[in-house]
């Protein structure tokens, strides 16, 4: 490696093979660029050497390079969405700018874009829809450098919107009533699963007959549907390694879900279409689920909300958290208490009176910890008393 006067310049050259490379070029002294030349020598020794070209690809380019192997990866759904944020918002305000133009400024004025509708679609987006663009982008970053064509990841400081939490719905007794006597007698089953399991919709809909023993009152979850290109059910492995678990249910449902077994094979769905053939399709959850909402008079809730609804009467009956996040199939109990723990109020007050009834009573049936007249001065005069 040397340095060269170039034009009215200097540059950093290197031989490489029989051919010399221009590493980098526009130094205005010999000085700066033997500086320069030093410092690029000290990063390789310590293996932190960036090469100052590889900056200078487009960051369009980079996504063209990258993404396509990474997105193999996900499942559809994900698929389809961050495809669509990559298309929609990362490329249109930053895949003109070279990586290295790519700075925390410019992170931060795409954020800012974002959530001011100053992009192609025009309309202001949602804090939650921003910090899943920009954790996109972070990704993107990310690989730049660990390919070595960053130093840092600009997106490792940016200031993001805050997510305020979704309010969740919890259905009452009575408004389950209500729900099950509004929903057809096809869909019924798998509406009953659902509040009386806690299954995610995909994980239910995805439901097959051998994974299921209504004697036994248990099921298999093993696998999940979503919606594929055309509304063609896709099937995947669950949300996490914990989401493939075995379920137990009541008899009721048993007795909901045995009818639906009878003539089928192992392999096939439980829950189909109307037709008794096809998966569920997003028919019921487009169409049919709105229409139940409204004929039972329960206004917006979302097939969710019956997992939600399920934990909620588990937690309102003092089950363990660490049972109810097994249910679940969390990631880990740290996600059941995050999303459920404003809930356990209820539950403390009852641990409360446990611990109460495991100690002995207080003399004279007083409450433990009472203080006694000596302790509080009660009928003694006071000195306020004194000068009055």
């Amino acid at each position: 490696m040397w340095v060269e006067r170039h034009g009215p310049g200097w540059r950093i050259r290197e031989q490489l093979g029989d051919r010399k490379l221009t590493i980098e070029s526009g130094y205005p002294t010999k000085t700066a660029a033997k500086a320069a030349m030093t410092r690029m020598r000290a990063d390789r020794m310590r293996g932190e050497y960036i090469d100052p070209r590889a900056g200078r690809i487009p960051l369009s380019a980079w996504i063209d390079a990258w993404w396509p192997s990474y997105a193999s990866t996900l499942k559809p759904t994900t698929q389809r969405t961050e495809d669509s944020r990559v298309r929609n918002h990362i490329r249109p305000l930053l895949g003109d700018l070279s990586l290295d133009e790519v700075d925390a400024l410019a992170v931060q004025q795409f954020v800012s874009r974002l959530a001011a509708g100053k992009w192609p679609g025009g309309r202001k987006l949602s804090p939650k829809t921003i910090r899943n663009s920009h954790a996109i982008l972070h990704k993107l970053l990310d690989a730049a450098v660990a390919q070595r064509y960053l130093r840092v990841n600009p997106a490792g400081s940016t200031g993001l919107p805050r997510v305020r939490r979704q309010e969740m719905r919890f259905l009452t007794t009575p408004e389950i009533g209500r729900l099950l006597a509004a929903t057809p007698e096809h869909w019924k089953p798998l509406v009953t699963l659902l509040v009386a399991t806690g299954l995610r919709y995909g994980e239910a809909t995805a439901l097959r007959v051998g994974r299921v023993d209504v004697l036994a009152g248990r099921l298999e979850v093993l696998e999940a549907m979503h919606d594929g290109i055309g509304g063609v059910p896709i099937f995947t492995d669950p949300k996490s390694e914990r989401s493939r678990r075995t379920v137990t249910f009541p008899p009721a449902v048993g007795h909901a879900l045995a009818p639906l077994l009878v003539g089928k094979d192992r392999d096939d769905m439980v829950f189909t279409d109307l037709d008794g053939v096809r998966p569920v399709t997003r028919n019921f959850r487009q169409r049919v689920w709105p229409r139940i909402l409204d004929e039972a008079g329960l206004g917006r809730v979302r097939l969710h909300d019956l997992r939600h609804t399920h934990v909620a009467h588990l937690i309102s009956a003092g089950r363990p958290l660490t049972a109810i996040s097994r249910r679940m199939g969390h990631a880990s109990i740290a996600v059941t208490s995050d999303v459920y723990g404003h809930l356990l109020t209820e539950v403390d007050e009852g641990i409360m009176a446990a611990v109460a009834g495991m100690l002995p009573a207080p003399p004279d049936g007083g409450i433990v910890g009472e203080m006694t007249p000596e302790q509080t001065g009660e009928g003694r005069t006071t000195p306020a008393q004194i000068t009055r």
